[in-house]
């Protein structure tokens, strides 16, 4: 499925996907952006695929207006035939959340800075296209590389994600540990991320999660923008 390239299908997509993040209770939130917008074969982008993608970074620069001033960003990490991965975080949380020890330590074994969070992300974007058995591209650099891990995405692409990918989520350190350790397995509950250790907490915070997403939703089919949203919460 290729979705229309519009700001208000877009911004349909980031509040469906991103309201905890936008609300702030949430340093970032990761989705894909369904359309083709690199070849299965790994050849180069076409016109209509680098058509597609010159739009989609129109409507997210046209975002970003609203919501840098926020202290919120979006940016594409990579371009897949299934779909754009589309990153929204917070830097000044992020960056604060990355900097403890629990995730700093972690990350610098895998090659990380948290030291600087460009570079960072950048080097998730290289590591994500690096677990896609489908021919993908870092938007950061244009790095194609083909990948040989399984977990599904639509399409008949698949990929799955660095382990790490729960401490750019700001999911709790231990759980995020525990899923590295264990191989994503024997968690004890599953939602908006693998729960190994609080599960009382963790299912709180799901269900906060879901309200924001109600509430935003509503509100955003009201006729209020992202940046109002935004500033709604605060």
């Amino acid at each position: 499925m290729t979705r229309t390239i519009d700001i208000p299908t877009f911004q349909a997509a980031v509040v469906r996907n991103c309201s905890p993040t936008l609300a702030g209770i949430k340093p970032a939130s990761l989705f894909t952006y369904p359309g083709v917008y690199a070849h299965q074969d790994g050849s180069d982008a076409t016109a209509p695929i680098a058509d597609r993608r010159a739009r989609l970074l129109n409507v997210i620069t046209q975002c970003n207006h609203e919501l840098d001033p926020l202290g919120i960003h979006l940016s594409v990490l990579v371009w897949r035939p299934c779909g754009a991965l589309v990153y929204a975080y917070r830097p000044h949380s992020l960056a604060t959340y990355l900097a403890d020890p629990r995730a700093k330590t972690e990350l610098a074994e895998e090659g990380y800075d948290t030291g600087d969070l460009p570079i960072c992300l950048a080097h998730l974007a290289s590591r994500i296209t690096l677990a896609s058995n489908n021919v993908a591209e870092c938007a950061c650099d244009q790095a194609r590389c083909a990948l040989d891990h399984q977990a599904h995405c639509g399409n008949d692409c698949t990929c799955e994600f660095p382990h790490e990918i729960g401490y750019f989520l700001g999911y709790p350190y231990d759980d995020v540990h525990e899923f590295i350790v264990q191989h994503g397995e024997n968690y004890k509950v599953f939602g908006a991320w693998k729960v190994y250790t609080n599960v009382e907490q963790a299912l709180t915070t799901f269900e906060s999660y879901r309200a924001c997403t109600k509430y935003f939703t509503y509100v955003y089919q009201q006729g209020y923008g992202l940046a109002q949203l935004v500033q709604a919460t605060r």
